[in-house]
């Protein structure tokens, strides 16, 4: 194996995908919460279960990108998740303060931002499962 020296515009190149990625996860959300009042289409079960798997793999990047590449994720995020709803059971807010807290930390935030990150995933499958009764 030769190794190679990192690409020069690697960093700027993680920071784009993982600032697209909090966007467009916020954008997801927000349909959740928005498109009923606005007579809009909310995603459907299969979109939020499949975007919740591809949170879960931007999260396993950003943990690799952390040196912390064996870490169990969804088990972790939903750990998470299941404290963030004690108080009350409210899917979509535990997202929106997981995702909070991820755009806050960044990539810097490393293991934390990947587990957070899966959080929302998970909350993104609770939401799934409750398709056609989101409050806000």
């Amino acid at each position: 194996m030769t190794v190679m020296p990192p690409f020069p515009h690697a960093e700027l190149r993680n920071q784009q995908a993982f600032e697209t990625c909090v966007a467009t996860t916020l954008q997801v959300l927000a349909a959740m919460e928005f498109a009923p009042a606005l007579h809009h289409t909310q995603p459907t079960r299969e979109t939020l279960l499949a975007f919740s798997t591809e949170l879960d793999r931007h999260a396993l990047e950003i943990a690799a990108l952390a040196g912390e590449r064996f870490l169990d994720l969804p088990a972790l995020g939903q750990a998470w998740y299941e404290r963030l709803v004690v108080e009350r059971d409210e899917p979509l807010q535990a997202a929106y303060h997981a995702l909070h807290s991820v755009a806050y930390l960044g990539l810097a935030g490393g293991s934390t931002t990947a587990l957070l990150l899966s959080a929302v995933g998970y909350a993104l499958r609770v939401l799934a499962q409750r398709e056609g009764r989101v409050s806000h």
